[in-house]
């Protein structure tokens, strides 16, 4: 059975996303499209992009994948295929890609986990804040 996961935006659901399993390489398809492909396998599995030849998504078409398992996931891109970014992810996150053009895929990876050093280091509400000034400007890392 398939885990669903939903966004809700002031109690309206804007989203909701389907989870296709995958306990081995794959290579994504069609019904994988606005789906969380999610590995979850102890094992190293590798995510191919599929050629436009091979596969052809429509260009916007929107495909999260997700690492569950302990085993890494690769993303490769198929031949002639252009990947904004290649390699492995984190465990317990989740990429988007989206097709932005013929053969052409842009990755969008948020890291699960962030962490910052050195800056002026205060405590607020659990976290801890480090901000950083230069000139007029202050950037700070929760």
């Amino acid at each position: 059975m398939a885990n669903l996961q939903a966004s809700d935006v002031a109690g309206v659901l804007t989203s909701l996303r389907t989870e296709n399993v995958k306990t081995g390489d794959h290579t994504l398809d069609l019904s994988d499209r606005d789906k969380v492909v999610a590995f979850t396998s102890s094992s190293a599995q590798s995510c191919t992009v599929p050629s436009d030849s091979n596969v052809n998504f429509p260009i916007g078409s929107v495909v999260y994948i997700g690492r569950f398992g302990t085993g890494s996931v690769s993303i490769v891109p198929d031949t002639g295929v252009t990947l904004s970014k290649t390699g492995t992810f984190s465990p317990d996150e989740e990429i988007t890609i989206r097709k932005r053009a013929n053969n052409t895929w842009v990755i969008i990876d948020s890291p699960k986990s962030l962490s910052g050093d050195g800056g002026a280091v205060s405590s607020a509400s659990g976290y801890t804040i480090h901000s950083f000034t230069s000139g007029t400007d202050t950037f700070q890392v929760q």
